[in-house]
């Protein structure tokens, strides 16, 4: 595998910029993987759990929720995405439900103080600019018998991918940073709201997450594995994070699961 010394040298100042912070979080980087949310997982897997935050190059196996693929358009394109995972661990008791809310929360905080507006959530894990994808969240679960740890996978378009209409990107709207300007950003914020979280759940980010709703008050279908389960007009979240609808049989609470949400006309 290729070795990269300027990426190697960034992620060894960010980790001691987090050290610095009082965030105890290895930063490692790989030019090239399958997956960082697999390498994290298979590690944590084997025994050896230490929170830390992996950065990829590329992936030639990055995936989204409901094991869709994260498109990375490779080599020729380099620095084009932000990809990473970050591996830490929460008590055994700890709920996660509406985390990954609360990680899009983080991400926008991290993008706005970067100069970026206009950013909006779409229920349950994706971020938005013009209506468009800018980013993904996957988060990912291994119960060991000290904690339970989440890995929470990050794929973010720093440029917009090539011939992909329904992609955004920062440098399209005047964002010109990389991985690492971002990702300076968006850690601190990710290691500080973990550790919130575990004492708090998801309750302290609902009204932000509403104020960031992409379909607040519009109408929209939730879509299973089949056939469209739900059809109404987006309420927002509880602080369980999970999604209300008032439908034509009155308000009805959806769980993220294994459902997607898709725009409808009014």
């Amino acid at each position: 595998m290729a070795r990269s010394p300027v990426d190697e040298d960034l992620a060894l100042a960010l980790q001691r910029r987090l050290e610095a912070g009082g965030h105890g979080c290895a930063v490692r980087w790989l030019e090239r993987t399958g997956s960082t949310n697999s390498d994290l997982l298979a590690q944590l897997r084997t025994g050896a759990a230490a929170p830390q935050c992996l950065v990829a190059g590329h992936q030639s196996g990055g995936r989204g929720r409901r094991a869709r693929a994260w498109l990375d358009e490779g080599a020729d394109h380099d620095a084009a995405a932000l990809l990473c995972s970050l591996a830490w661990p929460l008590p055994r008791g700890c709920e996660l439900s509406g985390l990954s809310l609360a990680v899009g929360v983080w991400l926008v905080q991290g993008l706005q103080a970067l100069g970026l507006t206009g950013a909006t959530l779409k229920w349950p894990n994706d971020l938005l600019l013009d209506e468009r994808k800018l980013a993904g969240v996957l988060i990912e679960v291994a119960d060991l018998p000290q904690a339970r740890w989440v890995v929470v996978g990050i794929g973010l378009n720093l440029r917009a991918p090539a011939g992909l209409a329904q992609a955004s990107g920062l440098a399209e709207h005047g964002i010109a940073a990389d991985r690492w300007q971002v990702l300076g950003e968006v850690l601190p914020r990710l290691l500080t709201g973990l550790q919130e979280f575990a004492r708090d759940g998801f309750a302290p980010w609902m009204e932000r997450w509403n104020q960031l709703h992409a379909w607040g008050q519009r109408r929209v279908r939730v879509l299973g594995e089949a056939a469209p389960l739900l059809e109404g007009r987006a309420l927002g979240v509880d602080a369980q994070g999970y999604l209300w609808l008032q439908t034509a049989h009155g308000r009805q609470r959806v769980s993220s699961g294994d459902v997607s949400l898709r725009s409808e006309p009014d």
